[in-house]
Parts: C-alpha cells; sequence; structure tokens
C-alpha cells in the first residue's frame, strides 16, 4: 500500500495511494531482527511484485552492525550492495 508523501501544514503525512513499482527498492536493516517477525521470503516476493517489469532493478540494504548477515538475508535477497555501518564507542577520562 504505497502512498504519496504530501507536506501540509502538520508536516509531511500519506496522501493518495501511489502505484508501488520501482527499479530500486531499499531494506533498513530493523525488518532482519528477529523481534520483526518478517518472513525473508515474503520479503523476497514483495520485492519481485515491485521491480517486475525492471530487468536491471537494483537492491540496497542499510543496516547497523551486520543485522542482514547474522539474519542470513545477504545469501537470501539478491542485494546489489549493502551499507553496514557501525558505531566506535570511546570514552576519555581526565582526572
Amino acid at each position: 500500500m504505497a502512498a504519496k508523501i504530501e507536506m501540509t501544514e502538520y508536516g509531511m503525512l500519506p496522501g493518495e495511494y501511489a502505484d508501488p513499482a520501482s527499479d530500486t527498492v531499499v531494506l533498513l536493516g530493523g525488518i532482519a531482527m528477529p523481534k520483526m517477525g518478517i518472513d525473508v521470503n515474503e520479503m523476497k516476493t514483495l520485492i519481485d511484485e515491485i521491480t517486475e517489469g525492471y530487468p536491471d532493478r537494483l537492491i540496497l540494504g542499510f543496516c547497523i552492525g551486520g543485522i542482514f548477515q547474522n539474519a542470513g538475508w545477504d545469501k537470501l535477497v539478491d542485494f546489489d550492495y549493502i551499507v553496514d555501518a557501525d558505531m566506535d564507542v570511546t570514552v576519555y577520562g581526565f582526572n
């Protein structure tokens, strides 16, 4: 159920329904977290539906801490690129 995003006096809100067909799909890592309960095979079917008619489709993944790899999605989804960010935290003490 894709919708156009419209700027309103209250901010950006979903507007009228839009055709979800696209040559590019971006997946965010949160969907691969076990607690989300998203079936990777259902996601692959959805990707195929969205990109039908686009033989040169592009599938991008953006995640933190290797979630696509940890969940095995990198082996099951035909990603073109995965951008995997990580955070290093350094604490400096000055006594």
